[in-house]
C-alpha cells in the first residue's frame, strides 16, 4: 500500500469478525485503504455491507479483529479506549443519522456541550459566541435556545453539525446524515456540510449508500460483503 504523509488514515490488512449464534461472522476482510488530509471520502455499500462497522474502526470507536488503523499519525492497535477518546477529542467531529442531541439542552448548550466535555476553554464567553456564531452559519439564530424537541429534523442536524465543527475538528465522520430527513433537507444539510467542511479545511469521511452523494466526494471507496470493491479510476480509495 502506498503511504503519505498528507494521510490522515491509513489501514491495513484491517478486519472484523464477530461472533453470533451461528459462529464466526466476517463483517471486514482484508481492507487497505488510506485518506488524504483535506480530502473528502464517501464510503459506500448496501446495507449489511460493513460500511458503518468501517467507519467505527476508522474512527477508533471499536478495535478490529486483525490489521491496523493509523489515525492523525496515531496507531490505534493497543490504545485503551480512554486513550482513544484522547485521541478523538477536539480533533474529530461526528454526524450521526439520528442526531444525538442531548433532549435536555438547548440547541446552544448542544453545540457548547463538546467544549464543556474537552475542558480547557479559557474564556466561556468566547466559546458561547463561536456556538453562536456556528449556530447563525446554519441558519438557526432564532433558535439557539429551543430544545430538540422543538426543532425540526433538518433543524436538529443543523445543530448536529454546529456541534461537530465547534471545536474545530481536522476530521468530520458523518454516517447517513441525510437518512432521517426529507430529500429537501437532506440537500440543505448536505450543502451545509461541504460548505463548512471547505471553509475548515477539516477532513471530511462519510457513509452513504446515496450515489449522487458519493460523486460530491473526492475518493469513493465501495464496499461489498466486506471487502473494498476496486474502482475503475485512481479514486478508488484502494492502496
Amino acid at each position: 500500500m502506498h503511504t503519505t504523509i498528507e494521510s490522515v488514515i491509513e489501514v491495513k490488512g484491517l478486519s472484523k469478525v464477530v461472533q453470533d449464534t451461528s459462529g464466526a461472522l466476517s463483517i471486514l476482510e482484508n481492507i487497505d485503504l488510506y485518506i488524504r488530509r483535506g480530502s473528502s471520502a464517501a464510503i459506500v455499500g448496501a446495507s449489511g455491507s460493513g460500511k458503518s462497522t468501517l467507519l467505527g474502526l476508522l474512527a477508533g470507536l471499536d478495535s478490529p479483529t486483525t490489521g491496523s488503523v493509523r489515525l492523525l499519525g496515531t496507531e490505534l492497535n493497543g490504545l485503551s479506549e480512554d486513550s482513544r477518546a484522547a485521541l478523538r477529542s477536539g480533533r474529530i467531529g461526528f454526524v450521526f443519522q439520528s442526531f444525538q442531541l442531548m433532549p435536555h439542552l438547548t440547541a446552544l448548550e448542544n453545540v457548547l456541550l463538546p467544549l464543556e466535555l474537552r475542558g480547557g476553554a479559557s474564556d466561556w464567553r468566547e466559546a458561547r459566541e463561536q456556538a453562536r456564531a456556528l449556530l447563525e452559519q446554519v441558519g438557526l439564530a432564532a433558535r439557539i435556545n429551543h430544545y430538540p424537541r422543538l426543532l425540526s429534523g433538518g433543524e436538529q442536524q443543523r445543530v448536529a453539525l454546529a456541534r461537530a465543527f465547534v471545536t474545530r475538528p481536522e476530521i468530520l465522520f458523518a454516517d447517513e446524515p441525510t437518512g432521517s430527513l426529507d430529500a429537501a433537507n437532506g440537500h440543505a444539510v448536505i450543502d451545509l456540510m461541504f460548505e463548512m467542511n471547505r471553509a475548515s479545511g477539516a477532513t471530511l469521511v462519510l457513509v452513504t449508500h446515496d450515489t449522487e452523494l458519493a460523486r460530491r466526494c473526492e475518493q469513493v471507496i465501495v464496499i461489498e460483503a466486506g471487502r473494498i470493491v476496486p474502482q475503475p479510476t485512481a479514486q478508488s480509495g484502494t492502496a
